[in-house]
């Protein structure tokens, strides 16, 4: 190889060394990440439980008694609340069913009626309840009976030996002194006629016609100048506690309740009068199929008959009336369908009655 191609080849060689040294370097690997492991799918949500309800009483009715025993074991048994609200009269009564968000209402019977033609309350799903153990006259379309409210005659023994009857109620003659009864026709005229020798069975076959019901009237015209008359149960007590009358008509409950500090008054359910208070659902209620299950649990016959011992008030459910001793039967269950029918036109005399 002559001088002059070994001067040519030099210039190559050195531009290959020159190219390699500016290539860059290979990158190093970087390992990939580990995939994650396959996580277990995620269980469905579960179901909401029963949500906290809402109960309405009147201002009158056994509250601390009924929240203790028959409203709050729902609140235990779904772990949630069950707090009450308080109504009196019509228009109170009527704010709290469509602005208050009740989910149960306790109603007399009168207005169960009413608010159940009105549509102001639902038809209860009996399918859900035990209708075939509900008390005697307790179930109705629209109302589950609560408890069943007696009023007996009531006397102060101090002053009158024995036991009286309606016929003595308007016995003045032998048994002079002031008499109660309460200020509203429903009840009052149904009284009236058991003491003019009405049997209780022709009662509002009496009512329901003109002469009947002005014979309940002339009966009330004998003992007007002697009657004082209350509106609210706790006054019907008081009457006689305070000597104010001599007997009175008055809530069995009530009498109950005032011979623990007044012993010497005395009560009898012989001649009494009863009527349903039920547990009825709001068309507007939150909750209703979780009222259902309330109204379920308070119908237990144990927690009936342990509220019935607590309050001398009948229970709803027909198996807690095996677990208490024997009552006697009320003479007269008030006939809210005749009231229903006729009451407006019948309190609206009364009241004119009242006032001459």
């Amino acid at each position: 190889m002559t001088d002059n191609r070994k001067h040519r080849m030099r210039p190559l060689a050195l531009l290959a060394l020159v190219t390699l040294a500016a290539a860059p370097a290979p990158k190093p690997q970087t390992p990939s990440p580990p995939k994650p492991a396959a996580q277990p799918a995620k269980p469905p949500p579960s179901p909401p439980g029963p949500p906290p309800l809402l109960a309405a009483i009147p201002s009158d009715a056994p509250g601390d008694k009924l929240r203790r025993l028959l409203l709050k074991p729902y609140a235990t048994a779904t772990g949630t609340e069950l707090p009450t609200l308080s109504w009196s009269g019509a228009e109170n009564l009527k704010t709290l069913l469509t602005t208050h968000g009740a989910d149960l209402v306790l109603l007399d019977a009168a207005t169960l009626t009413e608010l159940c033609r009105t549509q102001a309350v639902t038809r209860l799903d009996w399918s859900t309840l035990d209708r075939a153990r509900a008390a005697p006259g307790s179930a109705s379309d629209c109302g589950a009976g609560a408890y069943l409210a007696e009023t007996a005659l009531a006397w102060d023994r101090a002053r009158f030996a024995g036991t009286p009857g309606w016929g003595d109620f308007w016995d003045i003659a032998r048994h002079p002194g002031r008499r109660g009864l309460q200020s509203r026709a429903r009840g009052t005229l149904e009284i009236a006629l058991l003491a003019d020798g009405v049997s209780p069975s022709d009662i509002y076959r009496t009512l329901r016609t003109q002469d009947g019901l002005d014979r309940a009237f002339r009966k009330l015209d004998q003992l007007k100048p002697y009657i004082v008359w209350w509106d609210q149960p706790a006054q019907a007590a008081d009457l006689l506690a305070s000597g104010k009358a001599l007997l009175t008509s008055a809530p069995i409950d009530t009498m109950a309740a005032a011979v623990v500090t007044h012993p010497a008054l005395g009560f009898s359910a012989d001649g009494s009068l009863a009527s349903w208070f039920s547990w009825a659902i709001p068309q507007a209620a939150p909750h209703p199929a979780a009222a259902h299950l309330a109204l379920v649990i308070a119908a237990d016959p144990a927690r009936q008959a342990e509220f019935a011992r607590a309050t001398g008030l009948g229970p709803a459910s027909s198996l807690a009336l095996e677990l208490l001793p024997p009552h006697a039967a009320p003479s007269l269950t008030i006939d809210e369908g005749f009231w229903a029918d006729n009451g407006a036109k019948i309190e609206a005399r009364f009241s004119g009655w009242l006032g001459k």
